[in-house]
C-alpha cells in the first residue's frame, strides 16, 4: 500500500479559534474549504484561505488561528519509505472542473460516514490517491497489515490529540456511533472508558514533563490537556498517589 490513513476529521472552526502548537507521528494534511486565518509550521507563517491546504511532515510543530469561521478537513497518514511528498502551504487550483485534493477528501468523508464493506481499504486507497496527486501537482524539490478494529481511527485521533479538549460526543460522532454505543464499544475493545484512556495519556505525558523539564506545574497542566492546574493536581494524585511536585522531587533525588 502506497499510503495508510491514520485519522480523519471534518469540522468547523469558529472565528478566533486557535489550535495550539503540537506535532504528530504521521504526516498531516489540513484542508481549508473556506474562511481565513494563519497557519504556522516550524515558525514559518502562512495565511490560509478558501481551497488552500498545508501538508506537515511528522514531528513538525505547527499551530493555527482562525480569523473567520472556517470549514476544515484534515487527515493523518503514513507513506511508504520510498515516497517523498511535498510539504508546506499550497493553494489548490481548479483542474478539469474540480479541486482534485478536495474531491478526494469529500470521497473519504462519504466512505467514513457510510462504512460500506471494505471501507477501511477504500480510505487507504483514497489516501494513496491524494499522495499521488500531491506528488504530481506539487512535485517535491527532492526527489502491512490492514486494521479491522472499528475504533482504529478514533483511537489514533485520540493518541495524537489528547492534549486538546476532546468531548466524548465529538469522538463518538468521529467514530460513527451513538454516544452510548461508542462508550460501550470502546470499553469492550480497550478495557478502559474513553475518559480514562485520555486521562492515562495526559498523566503519562505530564509525568515525562515533570521528570525531564523545569516547566511550572500550571504550564505542564495545560500542555497535557488539563483545563486548570487544580484539575491536573487532583487527577495526578488520584491516579499515582502523590502530587506532581512530589513526583518531580522523587525523580530529582534518584
Amino acid at each position: 500500500m502506497l499510503a495508510k490513513m491514520v485519522f480523519f476529521h471534518h469540522t468547523t472552526r469558529e472565528k478566533g479559534f486557535r489550535v495550539g502548537p503540537h506535532q504528530h507521528h504521521s504526516y498531516e494534511l489540513v484542508y481549508y474549504l473556506d474562511g481565513g486565518g494563519q497557519a504556522v509550521i516550524e515558525e514559518h507563517s502562512y495565511p490560509f484561505h478558501d481551497n488552500s491546504f498545508t501538508v506537515i511532515r511528522p514531528g513538525s510543530v505547527h499551530d493555527e488561528v482562525h480569523t473567520t469561521d472556517s470549514q476544515v478537513m484534515f487527515i493523518g497518514f503514513h507513506v511508504a519509505p520510498h515516497i517523498h511528498i511535498p510539504t508546506g502551504f499550497f493553494a489548490e487550483e481548479v483542474h478539469q472542473g474540480n479541486y482534485p485534493i478536495l474531491s478526494l477528501l469529500l470521497q473519504m468523508k462519504a466512505e467514513f460516514i457510510n462504512k460500506q464493506p471494505l471501507y477501511q481499504e477504500k480510505l487507504n486507497l483514497l489516501t494513496s490517491e491524494i499522495v499521488i496527486e500531491l506528488c504530481r501537482r506539487f512535485p517535491p524539490k527532492n526527489q502491512q497489515q490492514l486494521h479491522t478494529d472499528p475504533l482504529h481511527y478514533v483511537r489514533n485521533y485520540m493518541d495524537e490529540h489528547y492534549q486538546q479538549a476532546l468531548g466524548i460526543e465529538e469522538l463518538a460522532a468521529l467514530a460513527g456511533y451513538s454516544y452510548d454505543r461508542f462508550r460501550h464499544l470502546f470499553k469492550e475493545k480497550t478495557g478502559l472508558s474513553p475518559q480514562k484512556y485520555l486521562l492515562n495519556h495526559r498523566i503519562t505525558h505530564a509525568s515525562q514533563l515533570l521528570q525531564h523539564t523545569k516547566l511550572p506545574i500550571n504550564e505542564i497542566a495545560l500542555d497535557a490537556g488539563f483545563s486548570t492546574a487544580a484539575q491536573f493536581c487532583h487527577f495526578f494524585k488520584r491516579e499515582l498517589g502523590i502530587t506532581p511536585r512530589q513526583h518531580r522531587l522523587a525523580h530529582l533525588q534518584t
